[in-house]
Parts: structure tokens; sequence; C-alpha cells
């Protein structure tokens, strides 16, 4: 009597194996960035730094995060700062297998691409971490708060000195007036 069971068991591990080596095979390696970029706030990269970084970043993401969850789930609410930060320690006590430097770069990543600030509270460090403001233009956010009160609307928001009008009709719903 022939041993269907064993054998579909054999079939199956090694169709479970090679896919496995496929996937590893074809597993992205990490994308290293220069620290000095890395240590930089948002708003302090160039163009085409904040570019390797992203680039970098969204390695890690899929490195650390994806395994777990599709990254439109991880990215479907947008989140302040200080919610980016309690989620990604979460996933990091959860297990999710990555270093500290990887949580720090999945955290300013999420922050910057998908986070939220309140404009009319937001210290100059969030302005600049959310939106890619220059520290001088979240500055002058701040300075302009403290003189004029608050920022009604997206439009006085533009006219801020300093302000980078394209990162900011990049991401119009980063903004929070309330």
């Amino acid at each position: 009597m022939p041993r269907r069971p064993a054998a579909l068991v054999a079939v199956t591990a090694v169709m479970l194996i090679a896919s496995l080596s496929i996937s590893a095979s074809q597993a992205k390696p990490p994308v290293k960035i220069d620290a000095a970029i890395m240590s930089k706030s948002v708003g302090e990269m160039t163009v085409e730094e904040e570019g390797l970084f992203s680039d970098a970043a969204e390695a890690t993401i899929e490195r650390v995060c994806i395994a777990c969850h599709p990254f439109e789930n991880i990215v479907k609410t947008r989140r302040t700062v200080r919610e980016w930060s309690d989620q990604v320690a979460v996933m990091k006590g959860r297990g999710a297998p990555g270093t500290e430097p990887d949580f720090a770069t999945v955290k300013k990543y999420l922050t910057r691409y998908y986070g939220i600030v309140r404009v009319n509270s937001a210290p100059a460090e969030e302005l600049t971490s959310v939106l890619g403001l220059s520290p001088k233009a979240a500055s002058a956010v701040v300075e302009y708060r403290t003189a004029h009160g608050r920022i009604p609307d997206l439009e006085t928001f533009l006219k801020i000195d300093g302000i980078d009008k394209t990162k900011i009709e990049d991401q119009p719903e980063a903004l929070r007036f309330n």
C-alpha cells in the first residue's frame, strides 16, 4: 500500500524550503546611508539627502514592518509625532525585528511623510520633522504665532517668511489649524 500522506508531506516540505530560499535570495539588502545624513533633522537635509534618507527608510520599513503589516495598513492614518513614537514602541515591544537605529529611522520616516502637525501649538522641532521645514522657517512660524496669535488657515501659513510652499502644497493633509 503506497504511503501517500508521507509523500505529500515530503513534497510540501520541499516546496516550502524552495519558496523560502527564493524569497531569501530576493530580499533587498539594507540600504546604507551616511550617519551624518541620518543625524540631521529632515529640514536640514538637502533634496538629495532627503531622497537618500527616504530610500533607506523605505528599505528599513520593508525589512522591519512589512513582514507583519501591508504598508497601506501602516500609513492609513496620519499621526502626530508622539503617536508615531508610541506606535513604533508598541511594535518594538511586540517583537518587530529591528535595531534601535532601525526604529529611529522608521519613526523619522513615518513622522515626515505620514505625520500631522498642529500648526498653532507645535514646537519648531515638530514643524521641521513633519513638514520638512528648515529650522529657520519653523522658528519663523513660532515667532509669527507669538506676535500675531493663531494661524487661521493655509493661506496665512504660506505667507510666513521662509515657508517652502512646494513642501506644504505636497502635503496639505499634514496640517491642522485647530
